[in-house]
């Protein structure tokens, strides 16, 4: 499976050579057991970035680097480790302090006080597309969604004022399926939820 994965497209069939196609249940834990390898024959053995926090999810890593170019060393050095030279990063680095950088669904800045800032995000790359307005599911199921989409915006942001930007996010994505007022529609409470959420939470503070 590994080596010789046959799928279909187009009524063609089709053997992919190096690992299972995308789409296959097993491809996401083969590709966090393959780039795992490549990490622990580089930085988990480097004693220079030992004591950097580095992590990663399935193909989006993310650590703290000084400066772009350490930045570059950090996961170049992973990618060596690729026999196929089929694994490339794309870097995102600040270029200030105010600068924040994407990941996965969120965005993040470190200030110069060491808080760690963050709000919602959605890459450029996808489409506005989700439960439409004219859809015929029950209006039940739409206000549901909604406010899911809304909440997680609201956990995904680490400040009123980043609630409101995350929210707005939020506010496009679902005007452009459709719904004129999405907020009113989803009876969103946005500074109560926001009361009742930052009691129960401390700030994070990096080193």
């Amino acid at each position: 499976v590994l080596s010789n994965s046959p799928l279909t497209h187009c009524n063609k069939l089709h053997l992919q050579l190096i690992g299972p196609f995308m789409g296959c249940k097993p491809s996401p834990i083969v590709a966090i057991i393959r780039v795992y390898m490549f990490e622990k024959r580089s930085i988990y053995t480097d004693a220079n970035f030992l004591s950097k926090p580095y992590g990663r999810y399935i193909n989006d890593g993310f650590g703290l680097a000084s400066t772009l170019e350490e930045a570059k060393i950090m996961f170049d050095l992973v990618a060596q480790q690729d026999p196929d030279k089929l694994l490339q990063w794309e870097i995102d680095f600040p270029n200030s302090d105010d600068d924040f950088i994407p990941f996965l669904g969120t965005q993040l800045r470190v200030d110069s006080e060491g808080n760690l800032n963050y709000k919602s995000y959605r890459k450029h790359q996808k489409k506005n597309i989700t439960l439409h307005n004219k859809s015929h599911h029950p209006l039940k199921t739409k206000i549901e969604v909604i406010k899911n989409f809304y909440r997680t915006a609201e956990k995904s942001s680490s400040s009123s004022e980043y609630v409101e930007e995350s929210f707005q996010v939020i506010d496009h994505l679902l005007r452009c399926n459709g719904y004129s007022n999405p907020r009113q529609l989803a009876s969103i409470h946005m500074k109560g939820l926001w009361k009742l959420r930052s009691a129960e939470t401390v700030t994070l503070k990096l080193p």
